[in-house]
């Protein structure tokens, strides 16, 4: 029976083809859906404060509740403007990955 050979070393950089087909599947760089896509696949870690005073809670959660947002739209909003660079909570949200 003859022997068969297969060389599976294909050295696709030396082929100017595979080059161009290389940078036309390259995918175009987008800082903006980095970022966010970054933020939505981070692991969800608890974000929690120490006790504070219960009038300030209820307050924090009143203050959400009128602005028809959740508690975690709001911190994020007094996040930013505080100077924090956070992206919109439907950009980060894990769950519309």
């Amino acid at each position: 029976m003859a022997k068969v050979s297969v060389n599976l070393d294909d050295d696709l950089d030396a082929d100017d083809s595979s080059k161009k087909l290389k940078a036309m599947t390259a995918p175009l760089p987008s800082v903006s859906r980095a970022k966010s896509s970054a933020l939505k696949d981070a692991p969800r870690v608890q974000f929690s404060f120490t006790n504070v005073p219960q009038p300030i809670k209820e307050a924090f959660a009143a203050e959400a509740n009128k602005r028809g947002i959740t508690k975690k739209e709001l911190l994020y909003h007094c996040l930013r403007a505080g100077g924090i660079d956070v992206p919109e909570a439907t950009e980060i949200d894990g769950r519309r990955r």
